[in-house]
């Protein structure tokens, strides 16, 4: 601990800002997640592949969409794409707490996963400019802590959450993001894009594109990360199933 904060100390205020930030996000995400498929199958009695519809929509609004939300903040700045992402993530988990028609659900995990399309390639985008190349590997390094402590104490938050109702779960992880969302508006240094001159936007965006789809390591590797999230996230879908199963409700 005391070398992670002497690591910290050697980062700028925006850089440390955005490492807690990723700690709140995660923390936020995943006290909900993990029981998002247990709250649809017996919670709401939707059929299995209702959930899975539900849950895989999420996903793909999110991964699928990260190319999109890293070349906005490209071309309008990460910060704003961080803010509107917080904001919308809070709306989403909003509506996940009142929703209970498969259409509803759908339009909010959509909606979910959108937001961190949003604010996930710009944090890191911002984070690595902050940085620095000579500190890119270290500031990661550090952000990576963040982030998976997030990943361990949400869940847990979220179980001692159910204690009450799931809407309870909903609303706390709402009330992050919006916290975050006014925070960072506040706290959040804005930078504008770097390299943008008098080129039409869209022709920008299409260079930009052209030289992604010309790196064939990039697309290989890229196409197997999108298999590694494919068998990843069936833990949504399956564990809480299978753990009330195994030790009821």
């Amino acid at each position: 601990m005391k070398r992670l904060r002497g690591r910290l100390a050697g980062f700028d205020r925006p850089a440390r800002l955005l490492m807690v930030n990723q700690f709140a996000i995660n923390l936020g995400f995943y006290m909900l997640m993990p029981y998002l498929a247990d709250h649809l199958a017996h919670g709401l009695g939707l059929a299995a592949w209702a959930v899975g519809l539900v849950l895989g929509v999420r996903n793909f609004s999110q991964q699928g969409m990260f190319l999109v939300g890293g070349t906005l903040a490209d071309r309008y700045g990460c910060k704003p794409m961080i803010l509107t992402g917080c904001a919308l993530r809070s709306v989403a988990f909003g509506l996940l707490a009142v929703a209970d028609s498969l259409p509803a659900l759908v339009a909010a995990s959509a909606l979910t996963g959108l937001a961190g399309a949003l604010f996930n390639p710009a944090v890191r985008a911002y984070l690595a400019a902050d940085a620095g190349e000579e500190r890119r590997v270290a500031a990661f390094a550090a952000f990576n802590v963040f982030y998976q402590a997030g990943i361990l104490v949400g869940p847990l938050a979220g179980l001692a959450l159910l204690a009450w109702d799931f809407g309870a779960v909903c609303a706390v992880a709402a009330l992050i993001f919006a916290v975050l969302a006014l925070l960072q508006s506040r706290a959040l240094p804005a930078r504008p894009p770097a390299g943008r001159g008098a080129e039409p936007a869209w022709r920008a965006v299409a260079a930009d594109w052209r030289t992604i789809a010309a790196n064939r390591p990039f697309l290989l590797f890229a196409a197997a990360m999108s298999g590694s999230y494919v068998l990843a996230f069936q833990v949504y879908l399956a564990l809480p199933l299978h753990a009330r199963e195994l030790f009821g409700p």
